[in-house]
């Protein structure tokens, strides 16, 4: 009775209120289990606060993570791994849980169409099938990928990097804290890895990939799948070639020939229905604004990092050209989601901080496990500011006009973004009381809303009203700031700007 009551209540909720639901759900279960498992050697609130840092997937924590019993490092492991899934995943799964079915709430269908921005007007609504194949899409990119990073890393890193840990595990945590831009490390930073450049590049490999985007990540996933279809294919018709000359020639079938042929055609069937039925891929336009756009950010960030902390004997002075190259690069990847250090931030310059706080605001993809505004709503935001100077011209991209309601979204999303850090930065300046400097309070402040995870060496010091602010602005800054406005509202979300809207629709925010 009780049970069909609450799932009547869920089924009349938006989904900004599922998915503010469901994240909250999760975190508070997480305290839970956190807090039982170390049996009052963790505070209620450090519970909540680590918890939501690893349902979020920031990687601030109040206390060592090194200090914490092995069994609580499997908790914090599942709980990066689901917040790390994303608003899509977790919400068709809240849903599945719900309804007994998603086929039985087609709002959730419709609400995965809105998300991975598949704009047809002749797949408003997603069958279950196709809605089953994204979530599955992206469970198994994020397992595989995973996977591949933990083998790379037990490979390759250094004897006794992973302390008391098994080495297996401390590759595995690593790679699934990495991939999902949690920035937790089982032995609380990634110093031991600083000279070790190979490793720094597996780690930023899986940063970037999980930063990215899954639609982007499906995208390309697909023209991989072109590309080795059309080997295939070639290599079928030459041993087909081979196989008929051969045979008019002997009389025989050449059974050398007969099983790549074979193999090969096999192959081509399976590798085309697979990349038929993959869905999630973002559009082109939006695939090449992310991949550029990280692209220029990581390049802006290295060479900035690279430069400035060339000449410190705290940061990378002591260190040769390539391992002070790696550690630049590592830090820059790791700016815009991450939240790994291999070096102590306090150390860094002035400059470099502000290089640092820049790439944590903007984050990256929309859909991905990164925080931050989003490349893409920051370079809207920019192809606007163009159009300003040029108002009679609309706002274009590589091209193409963009969507009226894309560039309405994204100045929507920086506007809530940056009346979130006035507030914060006022109240948590009031509760600091003139115990610490603004610039690292504000560090903090954009490294939690933004989910990244970097601290110069705050988090321990704060206070449990502290913690909980900050519990709330990592929350918000995963979920997103105009999801959780839409859910207190009750609003449906923005309306359609203008009798027709016919530009390139780029998710923002």
């Amino acid at each position: 009775m009780y049970l069909s009551r609450l799932r009547r209540f869920f089924r009349t909720m938006s989904f900004a209120r599922v998915v503010c639901f469901g994240f909250l759900s999760a975190i508070l279960l997480g305290s839970f289990f956190l807090y039982g498992n170390e049996a009052g050697n963790l505070s209620y609130v450090d519970s909540v606060y680590l918890s939501a840092s690893a349902i979020c997937v920031t990687g601030l924590s109040p206390i060592p993570i090194s200090s914490l019993s092995y069994s609580t490092h499997w908790i914090l492991l599942v709980l990066i791994q689901i917040g790390g899934l994303g608003i899509i995943s977790f919400t068709v799964i809240i849903g599945f849980l719900i309804s007994k079915g998603i086929s039985r709430n087609t709002k959730f269908n419709a609400f995965v169409v809105a998300a991975i921005d598949k704009d047809d007007p002749k797949t408003d609504s997603m069958s279950t099938g196709e809605v089953n194949r994204i979530l599955i899409s992206v469970v198994n990119i994020s397992f595989i990928v995973e996977l591949l990073g933990a083998i790379g890393l037990f490979l390759h890193m250094p004897e006794a990097v992973e302390g008391d840990n098994p080495r297996w595990f401390f590759s595995l945590f690593t790679s699934v804290s990495a991939f999902n831009n949690a920035g937790f490390s089982i032995v609380d930073d990634l110093s031991g890895l600083r000279a070790e450049p190979f490793c720094l590049y597996i780690v930023s490999a899986l940063v970037i990939l999980g930063g990215i985007g899954f639609p982007v990540i499906i995208l390309l996933e697909k023209i991989l799948l072109t590309v080795i279809f059309r080997i295939v294919d070639r290599i079928e018709v030459v041993t087909e070639t081979l196989m008929m000359r051969k045979s008019l020639k002997t009389g025989k079938i050449p059974k050398l020939l007969f099983v790549p042929t074979v193999l090969s055609a096999f192959l081509e069937g399976r590798i085309e229905d697979y990349n038929d039925h993959i869905r999630g891929e973002s559009t082109r336009i939006q695939s090449k604004l992310l991949v550029y756009g990280s692209l220029l950010l990581i390049l802006f960030g290295t060479l900035g990092v690279y430069f400035l902390e060339a000449g410190n004997p705290h940061t990378l002075s002591p260190m040769d050209v390539s391992e002070r190259f790696a550690n630049a690069f590592f830090i820059s990847v790791c700016s815009r989601t991450a939240g790994f250090a291999t070096l102590d931030f306090g150390n860094l310059t002035d400059a470099s901080i502000i290089i640092i706080t820049t790439l944590m605001f903007i984050g990256g993809g929309p859909q991905g496990t990164a925080g931050g505004i989003k490349i893409t709503t920051f370079t809207l935001l920019l192809a606007y500011l163009k159009n300003v100077i040029q108002p009679s011209k609309p706002v274009m991209l590589f091209g193409e006009v963009i969507s009226k309601n894309s560039v309405a979204v994204a100045i929507r999303v920086y506007f809530l973004a940056t009346l979130v850090f006035a507030g914060a930065f006022i109240v948590l300046g009031v509760l600091d009381g003139n115990q610490h400097s603004l610039h690292v309070i504000f560090f903090e402040l954009v490294s939690a809303f933004s989910t990244v995870g970097f601290s110069l060496n705050l988090t321990s010091q704060l206070a449990d009203v502290e913690k909980i602010l900050y519990v709330f602005l990592m929350f918000v800054g995963r979920v997103g700031i105009f999801t959780v406005l839409i859910a207190a509202t009750g609003h449906s979300g923005v309306p359609k700007m203008g009798a027709s809207d016919d530009g390139v629709k780029i998710q923002v925010g």
